[in-house]
């Protein structure tokens, strides 16, 4: 595979790919924005609808092998080592300056395990800040990146109650495998536990926001796996801008956001919505 890398200059997160690389002994290509300013624009132009543009502008690096491309650190180290077999835990990153998100522990294939600590760790040790997300399934996995000491913050997304991960994954997390997760978030220096309201795929078909009752249900079964009434849970939403959108629905409402507090709160006193 021939491998062009298009970077910016002083880009940690290219750096970090330059290295993966290099350990890999995979060759490659460098075209940079700046010096090479014309080979960019040509291949920008040309391939301008594929290429994701955050708050400060394009995303760098961006990796092309001829058929693909790929952008940011995390999606380009998890594509060279698996294909697309990482895409459902690795996605765009939503943050910036130092941090690196987007990395989705219970959402990776079992057999791509080894893989997405290697990702992990090889980002943590480039000197990105890891913001790891989770959601209840697969406790181990979260336990091994933990004790690589690769992650700076965990998110523990709750997206409704069972159905709703079902819905969403095809799997819902046990009582057990809750109960271990919330027990190794809470342990983090850094973590948030959260009701992450995300559109929902319906039976019928349909796509839909999260009921104000399935947002009790969630914050039931969180407190049937911790029983502390106590545990610090936080409100929050898919925007337009999270990796994989609003599937055609309008951003949530304030007033949605309140129902689904007050509805958590009867269960967990100190719901609170997450600073937008």
């Amino acid at each position: 595979m021939s491998i062009t890398l298009y970077t910016a200059p002083d880009c940690l997160r290219c750096r970090i790919v330059k290295a993966f690389l290099k350990e890999h002994g995979i060759e490659y290509g460098v075209i940079d924005f700046k010096a090479d300013a014309q080979e960019f624009n040509t291949f920008y132009r040309a391939n301008r609808k594929r290429i994701y543009r955050n708050p400060e502008g394009v995303e760098f690096p961006l990796c092309d092998d001829g058929e693909v491309i790929k952008q940011g650190s995390g999606e380009v180290i998890a594509y060279l080592l698996a294909g697309h077999a990482l895409e459902p835990a690795v996605t765009r990153s939503e943050l910036l300056h130092g941090w690196i998100s987007g990395l989705y522990a219970s959402q990776c294939p079992a057999d791509r395990e080894d893989d997405f600590v290697t990702l992990v760790t090889h980002l943590a040790k480039g000197g990105l800040s890891v913001l790891l997300r989770t959601d209840g399934r697969n406790p181990a996995l979260l336990c091994r990146l933990i004790a690589a000491k690769a992650v700076a913050k965990v998110s523990l997304d709750i997206p409704g109650p069972a159905s709703l991960y079902n819905a969403l994954f095809g799997q819902a997390p046990d009582k057990t495998a809750l109960a271990e997760t919330i027990a190794l978030v809470r342990a983090f220096p850094d973590y948030d536990i959260r009701f992450f309201a995300a559109p929902v795929p319906r039976a019928d078909g349909s796509v839909s926001w999260p009921t104000r009752e399935e947002a009790a249900e969630a914050a039931a079964m969180v407190f049937e796996a911790c029983g502390d009434r106590q545990l610090p849970y936080r409100i929050a939403c898919a925007t337009a801008e999270t990796p994989g959108g609003l599937h055609g629905l309008s951003p949530l409402e304030d007033a949605m956001l309140l129902k689904y507090r007050s509805a958590s709160r009867n269960t967990l006193f100190r719901a609170d919505i997450a600073p937008r």
